[in-house]
């Protein structure tokens, strides 16, 4: 009843499926769902086209609620009720139209910081400053009511464990700090689980979206927390995994019910098969910290799974990609590397059932942003898998057909994985070139309900593999990137 006709009109989405065999592919781009016209409009089909199941979006309280930089709400304002004049949700009603209309499901992450009267201490003039819980659970009611019929799943919040979301991060007195925002994050999130839930029946709610980098020793308050320390104490569990509820922050405890869990894991710049050498952070090839922290907090009781109280608690990577240079000559990997990674990274999640989601950030590069010296003379994001100016890196072609091979070691044997996008049962072709012959079918295997495949194919000697396949009959070929191996 809330949205335009046109917005009406799309076709409904219904959540996707995560399958047990591999991830679902998320795109997540705040450009490109941003308020910029025509943007989403031409992308959104090429998404689509490409494979992307969901696509991110943000219901960004600040921008959407009235008087934003007033330390009084407007007088007679419900922030509960998605009719009120007072809020604003063009852009919003666009986004998720148009998403409706290219059959890409929204993942709707409902996030501060607010107004700058939703803090609870609005004197200081930081709109991030201990957001109040209940005003926050208001406007995700609102939300939820507004588009419930279009979105199956919802992150709340974005980032919390960075101070440029949520304030304070840490407590800090006489040398001494003791994470606070996992509390102040507890309560918005049980708060506005709770509203999402009686709106929209049915639906996940996702806790999370956390950033993979933090410090370890903070110098102050705003400094922001590491993924696993912050779980920690939004589970209250020590770091043996034993239930804590002794710490200043786990007083009258309420431990959180989820659908899951979302996190953006980062390499920095390293290939996706390292580990991150900070235990307290995770990449994308760290999944066990997360899911052993995860089950510790579940064993103890500091989080429930909301679906099943017994089955354990599944992840959303809802951001991945790597920085490229060019343009960025400082902390961008090459775009060779770049494609190769974001392939074995999506080989890498498929072998880890509790990932439901690969989000892949961005699909268009950032403008360059020139914040100051070094790295900060390259702020904003390239790692698209266009840049700027539109032009395809090689990523953007080994997008929609992922493909990794490794040579098993003592077997003389090479071991095949890939993806065909948009998923769904198709028959792929393994090739083989030995030397400078052509390329010769050497199998012919199908795709599971998802698109993904595995093969195996002898290997006595150095050879390079790819794989093709066609849409539809009569369609001309479609070829994955070639990866030459040697036995080992």
């Amino acid at each position: 009843a809330f949205f335009a006709a046109a917005a009406l009109s799309a076709a409904m989405v219904a959540p996707a499926a995560a399958a047990d065999g591999g991830a679902m592919v998320g795109i997540s781009d705040p450009v490109a769902t941003g308020s910029t016209p025509g943007l989403l409009e031409a992308f959104a089909p090429r998404w689509r086209a490409s494979g992307v199941d969901l696509a991110s979006v943000t219901a960004d309280w600040r921008e959407i609620a009235p008087e934003k930089d007033a330390k009084a709400p407007p007088a007679g304002f419900d922030g509960g009720d998605p009719s009120s004049p007072l809020y604003n949700w063009t852009n919003l009603d666009r986004v998720i139209a148009v998403l409706g209309a290219n059959q890409l499901e929204p993942l709707l992450t409902i996030t501060g910081p607010g107004p700058l009267w939703a803090s609870s201490d609005p004197e200081r003039g930081s709109a991030r400053y201990r957001p109040d819980a209940t005003l926050f659970a208001a406007f995700a009611r609102a939300v939820a009511l507004r588009y419930g019929p279009r979105v199956g799943r919802y992150i709340v919040w974005y980032e919390p464990n960075d101070a440029a979301n949520l304030r304070p991060q840490w407590y800090c007195t006489k040398g001494e700090c003791s994470p606070r925002s996992p509390q102040i994050y507890r309560a918005i999130f049980n708060s506005a689980a709770s509203a999402i839930r009686a709106a929209d029946q049915g639906s996940e709610v996702l806790a999370g979206g956390l950033a993979a980098r933090g410090r370890s020793a903070p110098e102050d308050s705003d400094d922001p927390l590491t993924p696993i320390e912050w779980l920690r104490a939004f589970g209250c569990v020590d770091s043996d995994g034993a239930a804590d509820r002794n710490s200043p922050t786990c007083t009258e405890f309420d431990p959180a019910a989820v659908d899951g869990l979302a996190y953006h894991p980062d390499q920095r710049a390293a290939a996706p098969s390292q580990h991150l050498r900070n235990t307290s952070e995770a990449g994308i090839n760290d999944t066990p910290r997360l899911t052993r922290v995860l089950d510790q907090m579940q064993l103890s009781g500091g989080i429930v799974n909301a679906a099943q109280a017994s089955t354990p608690i599944d992840l959303y990577f809802t951001e991945w990609g790597y920085q490229t240079n060019p343009p960025d000559v400082f902390s961008g990997v090459s775009l060779k590397n770049q494609n190769k990674w974001l392939q074995e990274g999506a080989k890498i999640v498929y072998g880890q059932p509790r990932v439901k989601l690969l989000g892949q950030y961005l699909w268009r590069d950032q403008p360059v942003r020139d914040a100051g010296q070094g790295v900060d003379a390259y702020s904003g994001g390239q790692g698209g898998l266009y840049g700027f100016d539109g032009i395809a890196k090689p990523a953007a072609t080994s997008f929609p057909n992922p493909f990794w091979a490794i040579s098993l070691v003592g077997r003389r044997a090479a071991s095949l994985w890939g993806q065909v996008r948009p998923g769904g049962a198709h028959t792929v072709t393994i090739e083989r070139r030995l030397g400078r012959n052509r390329y010769r079918r050497v199998a012919s295997v199908q795709t599971d309900g998802q698109g993904y495949f595995r093969s195996r194919s002898p290997l006595s000697t150095t050879a390079k593999f790819r794989y093709r396949w066609a849409p539809s009959a009569g369609a001309k070929w479609r070829y994955s990137n070639s990866i030459s191996l040697r036995p080992r």
